[in-house]
């Protein structure tokens, strides 16, 4: 890692990263031109840039739309009561298109070319997540104009049009990691270490995910279509050792983003989820949470309620000593057990219980054995007796959808996308925030976020008409 830190420092200039004020007219200009640097170079740059800003920087935020955080200060409150601009989280619509794709797309026009096919085919995979970040925040977004230099003003592709490129890129990157690739992945790969094997695992992983993203759309292909690559990221040797994670080195230059929301505790425990881990006496609760907070206050396990804004109390923050958040913890991006849930719920809308049950024990079993430090804690045994020992005759969909909820935490969109697809009824125990006179905020959950303030003064007449966080993405009506 710390090999691949000082290459992406060295040639952190050479990529285009966007400021948060940025527009397709300055994405588009390609001034560092990047696509002049070798493919091991432009894919360490470009992973960084795009995992780096799926921990605490911005995708810790949307956790309290999943209710197992909450925010404490006005800017991260603000995200409990729904009050969202036309600025916020922009950085992952900027971010995304001027640095990460920009590389990915020089990468698989590099790769062909100089046959570096294990390159091209990781950079699909890259390129298909980003996308499938995009989409599911904004719904339709630009694509097919959105790097063309000459083309300031790309139009906008509908959402179904993109999760079809999803499923087409992923397909072609199993096939490109299956040829033999001139140039060893090993030179620019920091998060897989050139294991061609686990980048076509990964690849299958995120097919079966957005394959499942469809379960309205499509419920019995959607799922038919998950489950096929779930066999196949099995037969290509998928684990919890080859999840897809970001990686960090615990300097400054290079820190866990959950630690950082730990230290300026921004963000703490909800209420909703703490209870829940408290009540069902859950094994992980010192590995999500800690019980002194990060001005060093004792809190012990306390929950905030969502919803109440700032508020002059203390709360839980996330355990800095933890699995998740200690300066060098990984961060979670796509996983071993996402599999096995996605398995489970694919498995069950297709009436075949007994594997929904199967997955859906292996799938708790695997996420608590993995962040859970001490194995013999004596709370595990109980907690799997009473939640993963389901069978056919007592699987529900309720119960695979609420293991998942706390299995996924810190996984703050993938999170929120599976309580769109099925309305927020699970965990149960969701409901809308409520102001702390008891007020809801809202008269019902959150659904997407809008496009930035940038977009639409640059390019308002392809931008999409939305003006509320209320309405529907297209896999969500």
């Amino acid at each position: 890692m710390k090999k691949f830190m000082k290459i992406f420092i060295a040639i952190i200039g050479m990529l285009v990263i966007a400021s948060c004020d940025q527009t397709f007219e300055e994405i588009n200009k390609s001034k560092n031109q990047p696509e002049k640097a070798s493919v091991n170079v432009l894919l360490t740059g470009g992973i960084y840039a795009q995992l780096d800003n799926f921990g605490g920087r911005q995708e810790g935020y949307m956790e309290p739309f999943n209710q197992r955080m909450s925010g404490i200060f006005v800017s991260s409150s603000n995200m409990d009561q729904y009050i969202l601009d036309n600025s916020t989280f922009s950085y992952f619509f900027t971010g995304l298109y001027s640095g990460p794709l920009n590389s990915y797309k020089a990468i698989i026009a590099l790769g062909a070319e100089e046959q570096s096919w294990h390159y091209v085919g990781a950079a699909k995979v890259m390129t298909a997540l980003a996308l499938g970040t995009l989409t599911d925040l904004y719904g339709d977004i630009p694509w097919s104009e959105a790097l063309d230099v000459d083309n300031a003003f790309p139009s906008y592709d509908s959402q179904e049009s993109i999760y079809l490129e999803i499923e087409r890129l992923l397909n072609e990157a199993v096939a490109d990691l299956g040829k033999t690739s001139v140039r060893p992945l090993t030179q620019g790969d920091f998060i897989l270490n050139g294991n061609v094997d686990a980048w076509i695992a990964s690849a299958h992983l995120l097919a079966a995910r957005y394959a499942n993203h469809l379960s309205k759309v499509d419920p019995a292909g959607s799922a038919t279509k998950a489950l096929a690559h779930v066999d196949a990221s099995k037969a290509a040797g998928i684990s919890s050792s080859t999840d897809l994670k970001m990686k960090y080195e615990g300097t400054s230059q290079s820190l866990n983003r959950w630690n950082l929301l730990y230290n300026n505790n921004s963000m703490v425990a909800s209420k909703n989820f703490m209870d829940s881990l408290l009540s069902q006496n859950d094994p992980r609760l010192d590995a999500y949470f800690s019980e002194i907070d990060g001005q060093g206050r004792f809190t012990g396990f306390k929950g905030k309620p969502v919803g109440t804004g700032s508020v002059p109390e203390f709360f839980s923050a996330v355990n800095p000593n933890s699995w998740y958040s200690r300066a060098n913890s990984d961060h979670m991006v796509a996983t071993y057990f996402e599999l096995l849930f996605i398995e489970a719920e694919a498995a069950f809308r297709l009436s075949d219980f007994s594997r929904a049950a199967t997955a859906h024990n292996a799938a708790v079993r695997e996420q608590i054995e993995l962040v859970v430090n001490d194995k013999a804690d004596p709370r595990i045994a109980p907690y799997l007796a009473t939640y993963a020992s389901e069978t056919g005759a007592t699987i529900t969909m309720e119960k695979i959808m609420t293991e998942k909820w706390k299995a996924t935490f810190t996984m703050g969109e993938e999170t929120w996308t599976d309580l769109r697809r099925h309305d927020f009824a699970y965990p149960t125990s969701i409901q809308i925030p409520k102001f702390s006179n008891g007020t809801p905020v809202a008269s019902e959950f959150i659904r997407r976020i809008l496009y930035p303030q940038d977009e639409l003064d640059k390019n308002s007449e392809n931008v999409p008409n939305v003006t509320s966080v209320f309405e529907r993405l297209w896999w969500d009506k």
